[in-house]
């Protein structure tokens, strides 16, 4: 019997340590489970690793700002510009009149968002619609546009040889044209650590020290311009009597260029520069060189294998962006001026066009909500 009694004693006994040493670690599992990060949890810590990525900086070379908040009035001007040339020599320029926009932006870190009115035309309809916007890290670069000049473009200067002189047209609005642009362009700054974009473009830094960077980037376009060739030699036999109405071969090459649809695809590299002279007045500037294919839209909806197998160099054009910026910013307030360039080119057997459209901004803003410095 003490046998027995012993051997149960001894059997409760282990049982007791088991049930305790089994409790804690069962507790502990059910903490870890409870503390495992869930799905959205690990996917918001990535987010967040991502976007502190593009704001990675040396903070010998650029400061980041103190507030996370800014409020800032800006003037826009949008300039734009069109040559055809075609194939006999006769030139074509047309543009529109300067748009006047201004209005209230609002930027949290190195996000803008506004809304501009056009100042000239505030109290009459336009038939344009001017859309552009870039937004700036320090690693990428965004540039989005869309532009539909509807009626909106004159006649500047009309050439057919001959000794003929068309000043009458000049001034005009151009009859039976419609013209439209929309793309984007996409670049990658690579001494991002030093150099800033944002310090110039976005005051969302600062450059405490003159650096430069190449950069490298891709972009796409799609370009609409349509002519109605019979409004067009109408509105020129009216103005100018003894061009005739020989004007349409003279310049259009039997209504060989009364219409254009293309895309472009775009490959580009460049350089920037931001000089300091001190620590609160910048200047920046970079010019960006792109290799577009350019593609008609029949071409386009023939499919991919088509555009390839019917590739050619005549497609081939160059096309340039510039930035120029200047700033004074005391990290409590600034005031500066920025231009944004774009040059596009199209040619074909028949013409060929050069294409400018820029915006020149003038803006004055101030921060707020001091941040708390990080430990």
């Amino acid at each position: 019997m003490k046998v027995r009694k012993g051997i149960v004693s001894i059997l409760l006994f282990s049982t007791s340590c088991l049930l305790c040493n089994a409790s804690p670690r069962n507790e502990r599992e059910d903490t870890l489970q409870q503390n495992k990060p869930t799905f959205f949890q690990r996917l918001n810590n990535k987010l967040d690793v991502i976007l502190r990525s593009f704001s990675e900086k040396d903070t010998n070379y650029i400061e980041p700002q103190k507030y996370d908040f800014t409020v800032m009035a800006q003037h826009t001007q949008v300039y734009q510009y069109t040559r055809v040339v075609a194939d006999n020599g006769s030139v074509l320029t047309l543009s529109p009149d300067v748009v006047f926009k201004a209005g209230p932006y609002f930027g949290w870190k190195w996000l803008f968002l506004g809304y501009t009115i056009d100042v000239k035309n505030f109290f009459k309809s336009s038939a344009g619609t001017y859309f552009d916007i870039s937004l700036y890290s320090n690693q990428v670069g965004l540039d989005l546009y869309y532009i539909d000049n509807g009626s909106n473009f004159k006649i500047r200067h009309l050439d057919i040889g001959k000794n003929i002189g068309t000043s009458p047209l000049n001034g005009k609005p151009m009859e039976g044209l419609s013209e439209r642009s929309k793309g984007f362009n996409l670049y990658y700054i690579l001494n991002h650590h030093k150099f800033s974009y944002p310090a110039a473009f976005s005051q969302s830094t600062r450059q405490k020290r003159s650096a430069a960077s190449a950069m490298a980037g891709i972009g796409y376009s799609h370009h609409t311009f349509n002519i109605n060739y019979d409004k067009f030699v109408k509105q020129v036999t009216d103005n100018v009597p003894e061009i005739g109405t020989s004007i349409g071969k003279d310049f259009f090459g039997d209504d060989k260029i009364s219409g254009m649809d293309y895309r472009s695809f775009t490959v580009s590299g460049g350089w920037g520069y931001n000089h300091v002279f001190s620590p609160c007045l910048l200047a920046s500037g970079s010019l960006m060189g792109g290799v577009s294919y350019n593609v008609t839209e029949s071409a386009y909806q023939s499919g991919f294998y088509s555009v390839i197998r019917n590739i050619s160099f005549k497609n081939i054009t160059l096309d340039f962006t510039a930035r120029i910026g200047l700033v004074y910013n005391t990290s409590k307030w600034f005031a500066g001026l920025s231009a944004i360039m774009h040059n596009y080119n199209y040619r074909t057997e028949y013409f060929r066009t050069n294409n400018f459209f820029g915006t020149l901004n003038v803006y004055g803003g101030f921060y707020f909500d001091f941040k708390k410095k990080r430990k």
